[in-house]
């Protein structure tokens, strides 16, 4: 009962933010911020992958994965559309955010090859240290992606050194973070039961992969 009424609960959020990006649309077209009316079309579409995917493949992703992606691309939009980025600290939380739902992606992404491919057998704490390794070296590679953005188009998308450095360590904190909670979430059980769904689904395309190929053989 509290199992369905978490779930519950989840959609109901889910559905909200999205509610949320359709009205920063709706702000952007008034004031007729073509770069934002562009941005939050692609973040509409973006934000609702998850269900596209559940609709159309069958495929059913995390309910929490869908919220995380959803409250970063409001985060983003909302920052650059309402001017939120002068905030002390807003680009601080947004990246942190970001950075969370990567190393989230990164653990689910292990954790079901680990439980369902045999090419993969990895230690709870092995995953932990690749999700915290893995959040950084994205990390580096959007710092790079900035820097390069920049000498091409003249942007300001880096703000010095020390906004790069910050930035880096945000990734590092929001991996160890996300690994610790992981960790902490499969001694107990409960992270097979968020990645049940997709994991099976997964388990079912890997069988029906193997049974063609035995087939093909015989």
């Amino acid at each position: 009962m509290k199992k369905t009424s978490l779930k519950i609960g989840g959609v109901i959020l889910s559905y909200i933010l999205k509610i949320i990006m359709i009205i920063f649309l709706i702000i952007s077209i008034w004031k007729l911020h073509w770069i934002w009316i562009f941005g939050c079309i692609l973040a509409l579409i973006v934000s609702f992958i998850p269900t596209i995917l559940k609709r159309n493949y069958q495929i059913t992703l995390p309910l929490i994965l869908d919220i995380l992606i959803t409250i970063a691309l409001i985060l983003h939009v909302g920052g650059g559309l309402l001017g939120a980025y002068g905030i002390s600290h807003y680009d601080t939380l947004t990246h942190f955010v970001s950075s969370f739902l990567i190393a989230f992606i990164a653990f689910v992404i292990i954790y079901i090859l680990d439980e369902y491919w045999d090419g993969l057998k990895m230690d709870k704490y092995a995953m932990a240290f690749v999700v915290i390794i893995t959040t950084i070296a994205i990390g580096v590679i959007w710092e790079f992606n900035e820097w390069i953005t920049d000498i091409i188009f003249g942007t300001q998308e880096q703000w010095g050194y020390n906004d790069t450095i910050k930035d880096l360590f945000i990734d590092m904190v929001a991996g160890i973070i996300m690994a610790f909670i992981g960790v902490t979430m499969i001694k107990r059980g409960s992270f097979d039961e968020l990645t049940e769904d997709l994991g099976e689904q997964i388990d079912k395309k890997i069988i029906k992969k193997r049974m063609r190929k035995n087939n093909g053989q015989d």
